[in-house]
């Protein structure tokens, strides 16, 4: 292993101290609503229901504020999507009618109350466990005319798809679970449709008796709080509440979109951007089709200006998106590579490109955070993996688990399809593995940070004066020379990386779009010629003229 460069631990050089900072974030007027916002707020006046299509930084938030303060002495719920949210809403709302809660928190006072000691035992089943519960005591054996790649399903992998159809079903409106729930595994491939549907209906059987244990008390498996939520949908509950309001609609689950649209007693008005929708990785889908009511749209920023939002605005065009954001009047923004500036932000694709960003940064002799807790907790852990996979030849992380040797993961991260993993590969070549713990473990928190690295998912709802793409987001690869499209999703995450600076953006980690699309590249869901983007240079380094590429809104 090639082992070179120094960080500023250990004694080598004390990082500078942080600058201080200025907030540029302009405060949506509270006094005057714009037309966009009288709109909104005239809409929900009336009593009916109301969907608000509310792009980056237009002021969503202060839009339901304003939605609040005209709804008298109306009781309303601000359905947030999570708890930092609704706490942060609880602050914002204080004065008006509305609480602030999660739909968890309403269903957890209903049916998770009585599961509290279970939901805090957190002692693993063991399959073998899990199999004597739910009954499962051989295999499962098919006819010799079955067809599949296996003649015999083994009592594990039973357990296994049962515990994946209560999961699909928990995350489901369905009513109760059937065989459609059911996941074969790759090994059944083949099965004649008769013996599937009798399988199928076995394993539902067996998740049946799973979920009679999550509704018991003295149940026995492992209780998990989508259990809860589940209950709380199936009972159908009528909120009492005059009015809901659902912020980042376009998140929402199933279960919560069935729980807010069946509020008929309720008038609902739901807000959000369907080209933020970025978490399909973990089964939401974006949900603001699925409300219906009177339209409004929010397409004004108070973030950034005119610049950012043409930049913005070129992924929305590729998105296929009607609306067009605008930059607030007035306020001047920029958008080119540069390397004079000292970024507030970085934002990456991946864990591995946040972690090549941090030991750079500290190279740099910056004060470096990182942003989100958990997030913090999962970069740090896929550090010391490396640790062990270096030192031990084995760890058990999800990301490095598949390899026996650091020398697997190189080879790997060679690969076309390990590109997402080198960069963690490159900065441990450089570094050492501990040393790159070390520089994680040596990082502050955010506010006193001069470098602030972020994931672009972690990103969504956060802003910085300055920000800057990092290079590990990548085009698609070609398959045997014919471009592939931009997965939608990517786009939209290019979208949000694109919308968090208030002052200067730098989108370097997109500078392979201008020859991409010239080469006939599309965003799925969007056909090629579809919308054909006027592009100019692929790149503007500060101090030239040639602005970024662009794909221009029509």
């Amino acid at each position: 292993m090639h082992v070179g460069g120094d960080l500023p631990f250990g004694g080598v050089r004390a990082p500078r101290a942080p600058t201080q900072k200025r907030s540029l974030l302009l405060s949506a007027p509270q006094h005057k609503p714009t037309d966009e916002q009288q709109h909104a707020i005239d809409l929900f006046a009336s009593g009916r229901n109301t969907v608000i299509d509310a792009l980056a930084g237009s002021g969503k938030t202060s839009t339901l504020q304003m939605i609040a303060s005209h709804a008298g002495r109306r009781r309303g719920l601000y359905a947030a999507f999570n708890k930092a949210i609704a706490l942060e809403a609880g602050r914002k709302f204080a004065g008006t009618g509305v609480t602030a809660k999660t739909v968890h928190a309403l269903a957890f006072a209903q049916f998770g109350t009585p599961m509290r000691e279970r939901l805090g035992n957190k002692r693993p089943v063991q399959w073998a466990e899990k199999a004597r519960i739910l009954g499962i005591n051989d295999r499962y054996l098919l006819p010799p005319d079955h067809n599949a790649l296996t003649g015999a399903v083994s009592r594990q992998q039973l357990v296994g798809m049962a515990t994946a159809t209560v999961k699909a079903y928990m995350q489901s409106t369905a009513e109760t679970i059937t065989g459609d729930l059911v996941e074969l595994i790759p090994s059944l491939t083949g099965l004649k449709p008769k013996y599937e549907l009798e399988l199928r209906d076995a394993i539902a059987s067996f998740a049946e008796r799973y979920w009679d244990d999550l509704t018991r008390p003295d149940g026995q498996l492992r209780y998990e709080h989508g259990a809860y939520f589940k209950q709380y949908a199936l009972s159908r509950p009528s909120l009492p509440y005059d009015f809901i309001m659902l912020d980042e609609a376009q998140d929402s689950d199933p279960l919560t979109v069935q729980i807010i649209s069946e509020q008929t007693n309720a008038q609902v008005v739901t807000v959000g951007d369907a080209f933020q929708s970025i978490y399909g990785w973990r089964g939401a889908t974006n949900a603001m089709d699925a409300f219906q009511g009177d339209h409004a749209a929010l397409t004004l920023s108070f973030r950034f200006g005119d610049q950012i939002a043409e930049y913005a605005n070129g992924w929305l065009a590729l998105l296929g998106a009607h609306l067009r954001l605008r930059g607030m009047p007035g306020y001047k923004s920029s958008v080119w590579r540069t390397d004079k500036r000292v970024p507030e932000a970085i934002l990456t694709r991946t864990n591995a490109g946040a972690i090549w960003e941090i030991v750079r940064c500290q190279d740099e002799a910056l004060s470096t955070g990182i942003a989100g807790e958990q997030k913090a907790k999962e970069i740090r852990d896929l550090a010391r993996a490396a640790v062990d996979l270096t030192e031990r030849g084995a760890t058990d992380h999800p990301e490095l688990s598949a390899f026996n040797t650091w020398a697997d993961a190189v080879e790997y991260a060679q690969s076309d399809e390990g590109e997402d993993l080198r960069p963690l590969v490159d900065v441990i070549e450089k570094y050492t593995a501990r040393k790159v713990v070390r520089a994680i473990e040596a990082c502050v928190p955010t506010e006193n940070a001069e470098v602030t690295v972020s994931t672009a998912h972690v990103s969504k709802g956060l802003e910085w004066v300055q920000v800057r793409i990092a290079e590990d987001f990548h085009p698609p690869r070609p398959k045997k020379g014919v471009p592939q499209p931009i997965p939608a999703e990517e786009a939209r995450l290019a979208y949000v990386a694109s919308t968090r600076a208030q002052r200067h953006l730098d989108p370097r980690g997109f500078e392979w779009l201008a020859d991409y699309l010239a080469e006939g590249g599309w965003v799925e869901g969007n056909p090629a010629g579809a919308v054909i983007p006027a592009l100019s240079h692929a790149v503007h380094v500060e101090g030239e003229s040639t602005p970024a590429a662009v794909p221009q809104a029509h």
